[in-house]
């Protein structure tokens, strides 16, 4: 493997796409990435992506890109589209349920991508919000 693998998608604003983008992210992870961080970059995109469809449409055509590199035992994800501007970055946690009875469903996504990625960055350029994501490769034994 290489110390630097970029692969691009765009996709179209529609639940559908999720499906396109499973498929292709575990391509992406099957050659050099543990089982942990594959999962942990298919649920943080496909929630970061599920949010961009349902929420983040205007007026025009709703645009999504995403990217994937490898850096060395680094996994970087970035989204970007022309949707509403929104920084999750910035979105209050919300209190978990203490009990499965006063669990929802929903509100979870930006809990999970936090709980799952090394690292999340947000900036809005040029009427575009991009998402970076960093998941991080262990290397030796776990602790």
């Amino acid at each position: 493997m290489s110390t630097s693998d970029v692969s691009r998608l765009v996709l179209r604003n529609h639940p559908a796409e999720l499906r396109r983008l499973a498929v292709w992210v575990e391509r992406w992870t099957q050659e050099g990435v543990s089982p942990n961080v594959s999962f942990a970059l298919q649920l943080c995109l496909e929630e970061a992506v599920a949010n961009v469809i349902m929420y983040g449409a205007t007026d025009g055509e709703l645009k999504i890109a995403i990217e994937l590199e490898r850096l060395g035992g680094t996994l970087v994800a970035r989204i970007e589209d022309n949707g509403q501007p929104f920084d999750p970055t910035q979105v209050a946690p919300h209190p978990l349920p203490s009990t499965l009875k006063d669990a929802k469903i929903g509100d979870l996504g930006i809990h999970l991508v936090r709980s799952f990625a090394s690292r999340m960055d947000y900036e809005r350029r040029h009427g575009r919000n991009r998402l970076t994501l960093r998941f991080e490769e262990q290397v030796g034994p776990a602790p």
